[in-house]
């Protein structure tokens, strides 16, 4: 079949030159469309369901929100995990589905389940939301916002009003969130004294404000031909407004005023955050969220010139700094993936020169290049994928062209040996290697299978990669067959007999030595040992890891310290970090976010922060060479300046998609589950001393669940019968007391300002005043707290977190100098030394889960694609000797992949298996050319023997170009430095190294093996004549 259509396309020239330039269209026209990022999205389908509970404790946050909502979510299609956080005033819920559910489908769901959730809820706190439609990459553009010589909640009026506003219609932004300045509040501070000497209570204020301040119609009177509306403005316009509104009105003619009996002024909302930046003290922290499936490329660049924009407009002295704006990483791993594959290219076409020895052979086989990864992307735009680190950075360049080699190759020498046209030479050509590459390039792709099978996060990661390979190595195929014959006859119209210097030299050292093997079968099989046993003994001590870190080029410190500060010392704790990092010269900026923002997405507490340190490119540092041992200089001066504080070192995607995917902020996180609080609370004490002595841990932390201080009122019913009191009037002048009850809105053009009714004066300093404050009550009368309640300092948990309808506390470490499988196996042995009381259990989490699933996968699957294989071996040579010797070529590239692991220093990965699958298939695919030739020669006449010498001679050169080249077109990624480069190189040394152990096989072991074992055949194969 493929030597009829080497004669179409032979005979149809000019069509076939028209697809080949509606390829280049479409492929362009994929590649101008293509979505860009660093790195794949590996955040799985969740939905969050975020709620805000002003002045609910923890403990009553999960009680009263969170167990509502989780069984709200309860028997959900799809769902395979629900966990949540309960923090003070906030709950948030995260249900996670199926990789295969449409996230659509799956905020469909979630959002028919919550009017359930609302009802069950208490009326006080806010109905549950969904939250933004944004994944782990979403958070593009991080800026801060500055105003010299104005309060805070005046910086904040400008983003919330002309910011955020803006902001929010880009196309793509779907949230813009932020950190620190409390939003302006219209004050009303009651001074207990005056109301009592006026005779009115807190509730008669409320009231009051809140009947003034509503608005309402009452409908429409006819005016000849027109109607006019009637209607009731209440709405406060000013802070004096609120003042002068009536709170009772007396027999005499006067009335009490709110302002007779509170002051009213400009304030500050409740602030649940804080943000500071470079040691300079308090700031805004704004951050716009992308869109699920954007595409960052685009959208920042419109963001980036919205502010730019804003910036001209918005009230003089007001400045917005972008700090972490993420194309920044794209275009440097872009730049990365783009040199590997322009170095790799470049390689791959210079041996190309180097082995034909001709240039317009040369060029026919290198036109395959740019022209396979044209139809690559024209097959990642129609599936969706993304142009990333992973999906373009593991396509060789060797593996795209090693069918054109073989056929212009085979077109040479059948154009010098028997004096053929280059037409008749080509026919011929495809009529003997067609079946061998094409039963090659099904090998390859099934290869590939295992890649294709992954799930979770390394599914997400290496599908793509596996997809893109695939459009790359079919679209070289079929222009193998078509673009390639028909370009080669017009360029190469006569043989060129004489073999290019690298060919000259390297059948002057090869074939002498595969003449020996020959000769010596035993040392053949001497030699096959002898790298079987090398890879068994590299292979030793090895370790494993899930994927190598990607250097993202910034870092984010995150604080935590115990749950009790105070926002004041939250602020000097960061401003403090701030000054010691910002001394170290690789530091650009230094930019903390402390607690939760507006949109409660990452829920902390003002005793966690997270810091962003922004760094120069490596090649500036100074202080050390290496990420790690800045790192361990920066760990250093913190400890120094903040000791008592936990530091936990990440970056800033990293952290991200980990917490989004477990709730996980470290590379390792141990899950300890129970009932009592306290117990879990100690048994998850224990284990992070355990951890911090195992070697290579860092940064082991217990997640902040106790140490809260509250001072609790707990009604006294005896004191409220006494009194005539209710357990309400305590709850409202405790919720007046801080907090604040909002009483209406105020109202400036389109902004809207809550009316928040306070008491004046400072908070009670401890539980002896708090017995003193006085509660009014009925009658006009006021009765200390003291005796309406019990009043007592308590300490309660600063978080709960829940995991399957189960309480958990999270216990953090990050790895250094070791691999993580290693790491991940001596704290299993620590675990197994702790007492846990029944009904406790714990289970390991972050990336070693990752690791595991996937090996679990790769265990089942890898097997299976073996066996696969080697039916298709046996399809093509119809029997066992040549399916076995082709076979065993896969144990001998493993072998030099994992020594080449082993001399760099490196452990396995699933990037190094990936490596390993492409190797199998290239390694494969070698060696049924090489045999096919040898069974062809032994049909002619000639002995098993003789055809092994021959077939060596005849197919060295192709056999010799796609090796090294494939080797070759690795090296650049293997030997980059570059951002990114970490995660290519494991892959890209398993191949460069694997199939040099893997052509000395082809070339030396398989050819005697077969001659040794052979018996002259005089049949024809069922192998496509190759």
């Amino acid at each position: 079949m493929i030597e009829r259509v080497v004669a179409f396309s032979l005979a149809h020239r000019l069509l076939v030159a028209f697809a080949v330039a509606v390829l280049v269209v479409l492929g362009i026209r994929a590649y101008v469309d293509l979505p860009v990022d660093a790195v794949p999205d590996i955040t799985n389908v969740q939905v969050q369901v975020l709620t805000n509970a002003p002045g609910l404790a923890p403990l009553e946050v999960e009680q009263l929100v969170t167990r509502p909502v989780e069984l709200a979510m309860a028997g959900l299609p799809g769902v395979t995990q629900v966990r949540s956080t309960s923090r003070t005033s906030v709950s948030a819920v995260t249900i996670v589905f199926t990789d295969d559910t449409d996230l659509a489908y799956a905020r469909s769901l979630v959002s028919q389940r919550l009017p359930a959730a609302r009802e069950a809820i208490p009326p006080s706190a806010n109905r549950p939301d969904l939250g933004p439609l944004t994944t782990g990459l979403g958070e593009v553009v991080h800026f801060t916002i500055e105003w010299p010589g104005h309060e805070p909640r005046e910086l904040r009026t400008v983003f919330d009003w002309e910011i955020a506003r803006a902001l929010r219609q880009v196309p793509g932004v779907v949230e813009v969130n932020a950190w620190g300045a409390g939003a302006r509040q219209i004050e009303v501070r009651l001074r207990p004294a005056d109301m009592q000497a006026h005779g009115v209570t807190q509730h008669d204020v409320e009231e009051a404000l809140l009947s003034a301040g509503q608005s309402g119609g009452g409908g429409a009177l006819d005016r000849g031909q027109d109607q006019v509306l009637v209607r009731f403005d209440g709405q406060f316009r000013s802070v004096d407004e609120v003042g002068r509104q009536v709170v009772a009105a007396r027999g005499s003619g006067t009335s009490v005023l709110v302002r007779d009996v509170a002051t009213v002024r400009d304030g500050e909302g409740f602030r649940a955050s804080a943000a500071t930046s470079d040691g300079r003290g308090e700031t805004l922290n704004a951050m716009a969220q992308m869109v699920a499936g954007g595409n960052a490329h685009t959208i920042v660049p419109l963001v980036e010139a919205r502010l730019r924009e804003l910036g001209e407009r918005l009230p003089k002295g007001v400045v917005i700094r972008p700090f972490y704006v993420r194309t920044h990483l794209v275009d440097r791993v872009l730049a990365t993936v783009g040199r590997s594959l322009v170095e790799g290219g470049l390689v791959v076409v210079v041996v190309l020169f180097a082995f034909f020895g001709d240039v317009r052979s040369a060029l026919v086989v290198a036109t395959t290049i740019p022209l396979a990864m044209l139809g690559a992307f024209f097959g990642m735009r129609a599936i969706g994928a993304t142009g990333n680190l992973m999906s373009l950075g593991a396509v060789d360049f060797g593996l795209v062209v090693d069918g054109a080699v073989v056929v212009v190759e085979g077109m040479l020498a059948a154009m010098a040996l028997r004096s053929i046209s280059a037409k008749d030479a080509l026919v011929r050509e495809g009529r003997e290697v067609g079946g061998s590459l094409a039963f090659g390039v099904v090998i390859i792709g099934i290869v590939y299978v295992p890649v294709l099978l992954l799930e979770g996060v390394e599914g997400k990661m290496f599908r793509p990669m596996a997809l893109t390979v695939l459009f790359a190595l079919a679209t070289a195929f079929v222009l193998t067959f078509t673009w390639v014959p028909v370009l080669a006859s017009v360029l190469v119209t006569k043989a060129h007999t004489e073999d290019g210097v690298v060919v000259r030299l390297a059948k002057r050292a090869l074939l002498p030595v595969s003449s020996w093997l020959l000769a010596r079968p035993w040392a053949a099989a001497g030699v096959f040992v002898a790298m079987l046993a090398l890879g068994l003994t590299a292979s030793v001590g090895r370790g494993a890891e899930f994927v190598p870190r990607l250097e993202e080029g910034d870092l984010v410190v995150q604080l935590t310290r115990p749950a009790s500060i105070s926002l004041r010392e939250s602020i000097a704790g960061t401003s403090a970090v701030e000054k010691a990092l910002v001394k170290f010269p690789e530091v650009v900026r230094v930019v903390s976010r402390s607690g939760s923002p507006d949109v409660a997405t990452d829920i902390m507490g003002i005793e966690q922060s997270d810091v962003f340190v922004i760094l120069k490119p490596p090649a500036e540092w100074k202080t050390a060479r290496t990420r790690e041992g800045l790192v361990t200089a920066m760990e250093d001066a913190l400890r120094e300046a903040q000791p008592g504080t936990l530091f936990n070192f990440t970056q800033p995607i990293e952290m991200r998609s980990q917490e989004l995917l477990g709730g996980i902020k470290a590379d390792v996180g141990v899950k300890v589950f129970g009932e009592d609080i306290g117990e879990l609370t100690r048994l998850a004490n224990a284990i992070a001393s355990a951890i911090e002595s195992v070697p290579g841990a860092a940064d082991v932390r217990v997640e902040a669940t106790t140490g809260l201080e509250m001072i609790s009122a707990r009604p006294d019913s005896e004191g409220l019968s006494r009194h005539g009191a209710k357990a309400d009037d305590v709850r409202v002048m405790l919720e007046a007391m801080r907090a604040g009850r909002q009483a209406g809105v105020l109202v400036e053009g389109e902004k809207r300002f809550d009316v928040v009714v306070r008491l004046d004066g400072p908070p009670p300093p401890n539980v002896a005043a708090f017995l003193d404050v006085p509660v009014p009550v009925s009658g006009k009368r006021v009765v200390p707290l003291g005796e309406l309640a019990h009043v007592r300092t308590e300490e309660g948990p600063a978080q709960l977190s829940r995991e399957g309808a189960r309480r958990r506390v999270l216990v953090e470490a990050n790895v250094r100098g070791r691999d993580l499988a290693s790491f991940v196996g001596d704290i299993q042995k620590k675990l197994s030394a702790i007492e846990r009381p029944p009904g406790y259990y714990v289970e390991l989490a972050g990336q070693y889960e990752n690791l595991v699933r996937a090996e679990k996968r790769l265990a089942v699957v890898v097997p299976l694609t073996l066996v696969a294989i080697f039916a298709l071996l046996w399809l093509a040579f119809r029997e066992a000797l040549p399916s076995v010797l082709v076979f065993a070529n896969v144990p001998a590239a493993a072998s030099g992949g994992i020594v080449g692991l082993a001399l760099r220093g490196m452990p396995f990965s699933i990037s190094a298996a990936v490596g390993f699958i492409a190797l199998f298939g290239v390694a494969t695919m070698n060696g049924v050319v090489l045999l096919g030739a040898v069974r062809r020669l032994e049909r002619e006449g000639h002995s098993a023997r003789e055809a092994a010498r021959l077939g060596v001679e005849e197919r060295l050169r192709p056999v010799l170009t796609t090796a090294v080249v494939a080797s070759l077109g690795f090296l650049p990624m293997a030997l980059a430095t570059g951002t990114g480069a970490e995660v290519q190189r494991p892959l890209a040394t398993v191949v460069t190294f694997g199939l040099v152990t893997a052509t000395c096989v082809t070339l030396g072991v398989l050819p005697a093996a077969y001659a040794a074992l052979a018996r002259r055949r005089t049949s024809d194969g069922a192998i496509a004549d190759a």
